[in-house]
């Protein structure tokens, strides 16, 4: 496998305090690793200490540079003790990378059950909502920060296997977006970071058929799959100072899927 792992030396994070949700796994393990190559003090955060505890040893990070707290983004008391802790623990919240979501059953609409729509909302959209509140509240405090949202090339495109993945995902950059606006005043900025597939074990779950994993890689015109790492980067970046003059923007990071139509393609060897 070719080696996407992008430095991000010298991205103006040194000793920043970035706290980073999902981080247990796929784009939020690579983030963890991205934004410790960055020199920040990373707080990883999700639902599995063993997870969140081998996210920080795969990126060398000791005590000293981070630590792991489990949170459910889908509870608001957890929520504020997470970034409670932060801030008691490290001083002050710089930055955040939210990337914990669900994909959520698949299947016809007509034969959808509503607790299981309802779960997907409830962790996609008001997950991402109190995640947004209670950063936003720690950095008013401290001046200013940047936050960073995870969106899909589902927040542009429909997708027939789960409409509701699509509606909380168009909802995250509207979230983004209406953030953006309302936090300026305060120095800080929210953007969105928008994967196409990526090779995660959500999307191999998913697809799990080699065939099907090569047909979401045609769909792209750079004819792959994204690796996590490629997403950590554009993340790294819209936390960072490089994208001082940046906000209430949604990066897509899809190997072209969301440019338009395209001739089929051939996987690159």
């Amino acid at each position: 496998m070719n080696d996407f792992r992008t430095p991000t030396t010298g991205a103006g994070l040194e000793d920043k305090v970035v706290l980073i949700t999902g981080a247990g796994s796929g784009i939020g393990r690579a983030a963890v690793a991205a934004f410790a190559d960055a020199g920040a003090l990373v707080i990883a955060a999700g639902r599995r200490t063993a997870l969140l505890q081998e996210s920080l040893e795969l990126a060398k990070v000791d005590r000293s540079r981070g630590m792991a707290l489990t949170c459910d983004v889908t509870d608001e008391d957890s929520v504020g003790s997470l970034v409670d802790t932060a801030v008691s623990e490290f001083g002050r919240l710089d930055a955040a990378l939210n990337t914990a979501g669900t994909f959520g059953p698949t299947g016809p609409l007509a034969e959808a059950r509503y607790e299981d729509a309802a779960a997907v909302v409830a962790t996609n959209l008001m997950g991402m909502w109190l995640c947004l509140k209670h950063q936003a509240r720690a950095m008013i405090d401290a001046g200013g920060g940047s936050i960073v949202t995870t969106g899909s090339v589902a927040s542009f495109l429909g997708h027939s296997g789960s409409p509701m993945y699509a509606a909380t995902k168009h909802g995250v950059v509207g979230l983004t977006k209406a953030a953006a606006l309302q936090l300026a005043p305060h120095g800080i900025r929210v953007n969105a970071v928008c994967p196409g597939s990526t090779d995660t074990d959500m999307l191999r779950e998913l697809y799990p058929s080699g065939d099907q994993l090569q047909a979401r890689a045609r769909r792209a015109p750079l004819g792959r799959l994204g690796e996590p790492e490629e997403v950590a980067a554009a993340a790294v970046w819209l936390a960072s100072p490089s994208s001082s003059y940046v906000t209430g923007q949604a990066l897509a990071v899809d190997g072209g899927v969301t440019a338009g139509t395209a001739a089929p393609t051939k996987a690159p060897k």
